[in-house]
């Protein structure tokens, strides 16, 4: 497996609770990644467990937070367009107003965003403290189906998916099992980076995930967004690339 490099970033699921406001249809399109923006140094961006204020906070992105995958699916509730997002695996919804585009971001320098001379949504207002609560497994959603991060290696052939709430790892010529996730958290000083942890009475998994320009798979043409490190029940380490599908 070659070695994974480039511009850092990280991501996935938590999920919906009753809004008392009116939404419009949900809008579906492919998966983008985004960044934040818009958020003073030092606070941060909440995910709810619904589009709207009024819902559960289930987790929160720092101000330089990078590696936000949307899933297409966006809600409007009064003036404020919501977007549902995973992000260091945890799913939730924010306000579409402190998402910028990876690429944008890429080619826009930092700047403060300027007032709108007509009436602005009232977006989210981002916290000053963090709460990294252990997820929840959410309910199933109807005709939605929940987002993997699927992650490949080669030498040997292996394969583990990443959900919102499980790990499933398989080695071809290796153990194959599944472990309940139990943690998962960011590097605090770089928010491209990751950690997530799955264990149970039989096995135990950590996973080390870094967002890259670029990751091979060695074996095909394909490119991966993100790089894998995966220490498999203390003896065994294993490196590849992953992808959200």
């Amino acid at each position: 497996m070659r070695k994974a490099s480039g511009v850092m970033a990280t991501a996935m699921a938590v999920v919906l609770l009753a809004s008392a406001a009116t939404l419009s249809n949900i809008q579906a399109a492919e998966p983008e990644v985004f960044v934040v923006t818009g958020v003073k140094a030092g606070d941060f961006l909440n995910m709810r467990s619904g589009p709207g204020v009024s819902n559960a906070i289930v987790g929160r992105i720092p101000a330089n937070g990078q590696g936000v995958v949307a899933t297409g699916e966006e809600k409007k509730v009064g003036s404020t367009n919501w977007a549902k997002v995973y992000w260091v695996s945890v799913g939730g919804w924010v306000s579409k107003a402190y998402l910028l585009p990876e690429g944008q971001a890429r080619k826009t320098p930092p700047a403060a965003a300027a007032p709108e001379s007509t009436v602005p949504p009232t977006p989210e207002p981002p916290d000053s403290t963090i709460v990294v609560p252990p997820p929840k497994t959410p309910p199933a959603t109807k005709n939605q189906p929940e987002l993997v991060l699927s992650c490949v290696g080669t030498e040997p052939f292996w394969r583990i998916d990443i959900t919102n709430s499980r790990m499933s790892v398989n080695m071809n010529d290796g153990p194959r099992y599944n472990v309940p996730v139990t943690f998962r958290q960011t590097s605090e000083n770089n928010t491209s980076i990751a950690v997530i942890a799955g264990e149970d009475a039989a096995n135990k998994t950590q996973a080390y995930m870094q967002k890259v320009e670029s990751c091979s798979d060695s074996m095909s043409n394909l490119s991966y967004p993100y790089a894998i490190t995966a220490l498999l029940n203390n003896r065994q380490v294993i490196s590849g690339c992953c992808k959200v599908q």
